[in-house]
C-alpha cells in the first residue's frame, strides 16, 4: 500500500524487545518505519526492502496456542493479534488452498508462453501451484483465502524455441523471482524441470529406427533422433544447431526405374548405378 512521505516516520530503531515480525513471530532488531495508521514495517523506509509487518511483543499473549482451527485451517496467531489490536473482527478461517496443475492451451503454444501461478508458504518455505482465479484472491487478500500465510507468485513460462534456450529462460525467471520477492526455496518446486510443457516443432524430435534414414556420407543406416531442416533436409539431432552435425538422407523406396524424387523433406537419393537394358520387339536384321 502506498503512503505519502508526509505520513511516514522513517529511520526508527528497535533493540529487539518491542516488536516481532508478524508472520514468523520472531523478535525484530533493527531499523523500521511507521505510517499514519500506526502500522510498522521493517526497513528504514519503504524503499529499504523487505518491508515486513511488525507487531508489538506482548508478554500476556500466548502466540503459540492461539489457533483458530485445526487441520491446517487457521489464521496465523500474529495476524489475529494485529487484527484485534486494530479493532477488526475476523471470521472463521478458510480452508488451505489445494494444488491445481495447469495445462497450456493451443493458443498458449501459438503465443510461445503462458502464465503460471503459485502460492508460497513463507513459514514452511513450500510452494504449490494454483490457477489465476485463486492467485488473484490471494493477491487481493480476500477473506475467503488464507492470505496471511501465502505469498502469491506469477511466472511467465516459455514453451517453444530452442530447448536449451527455453530451459535457460525459465530457470532465470524462477531465480530472479525467488531473489526479488525473497521467497527462498521457491525454486525447489520445479526440481530442475525447466523445460516442462516444452513442445518441439513438427519437424523436430523425430526418430529413425535405421530403416528409413542413412548417413549421407557413408550410406550407413542411422538410428536415433533427427530433424528436418527446411533447406538442408534431414540432419542428426533433435533440433538444428550452429555446431556442425551430419547430413542424413532417406533410403530410396521406389523401384530402380522409378526412384523417389529428391525434396528437402525426403532428402537426396543416390542415382542407380546398375544399367537396365530394355528392348522392344525381337532381334534380327532386314
Amino acid at each position: 500500500m502506498y503512503y505519502p512521505k508526509s505520513q511516514i516516520v522513517e529511520n526508527l530503531y528497535t533493540n529487539g524487545d518491542e516488536y516481532m515480525i508478524s508472520f514468523t513471530s520472531k523478535p525484530y532488531k533493527g531499523y523500521y518505519y511507521q505510517v499514519s495508521n500506526n502500522q510498522r514495517f521493517t526497513g528504514k523506509n519503504p524503499n529499504d526492502k523487505p518491508n515486513n509487518v511488525l507487531v508489538p511483543i506482548r508478554d500476556d499473549v500466548d502466540y503459540g496456542n492461539d489457533l483458530e482451527e485445526t487441520q491446517n485451517t487457521y489464521w496465523a496467531p500474529s495476524y489475529k493479534f494485529l487484527q484485534k489490536q486494530q479493532g477488526i473482527k475476523i471470521g472463521r478461517a478458510p480452508q488451505s488452498p489445494k494444488q491445481i496443475i495447469p495445462q497450456p492451451s493451443s493458443q498458449d503454444y501459438k503465443n510461445g508462453f503462458f502464465n503460471r501461478y503459485f502460492l508460497y508458504n513463507f513459514t514452511q518455505r513450500t510452494t504449490q501451484e494454483t490457477n489465476q482465479k485463486t492467485y488473484q484472491q490471494f493477491l487481493d487478500k480476500s477473506s475467503s483465502v488464507q492470505f496471511d500465510k501465502y505469498t502469491p507468485v506469477q511466472i511467465t513460462w516459455a514453451l517453444i524455441g530452442k530447448e536449451k534456450e527455453v530451459s535457460k529462460s525459465n530457470y532465470n525467471s524462477i531465480r530472479l523471482t525467488e531473489q526479488n520477492q525473497q521467497i527462498y526455496g521457491f525454486s525447489n518446486y520445479f526440481n530442475k524441470k525447466y523445460s516442462q510443457y516444452y513442445r518441439f516443432d513438427k519437424n523436430e524430435n523425430l526418430y529413425s529406427n535405421g530403416k528409413e534414414l542413412r548417413y549421407a556420407k557413408n550410406k550407413k543406416p542411422y538410428i536415433g533422433y533427427y530433424h528436418i531442416h527446411p533447406e538442408k533436409g534431414p540432419m542428426v539431432g533433435k533440433q538444428h544447431k550452429e555446431e556442425p552435425h551430419d547430413y542424413l538422407e532417406f533410403v530410396p523406396t521406389g523401384s530402380i526405374l522409378n526412384p523417389l524424387p529428391p525434396t528437402p523433406q525426403s532428402g537426396s537419393y543416390v542415382e542407380p548405378t546398375r544399367e537396365v537394358n530394355i528392348s522392344i520387339g525381337g532381334s534380327g536384321g532386314y
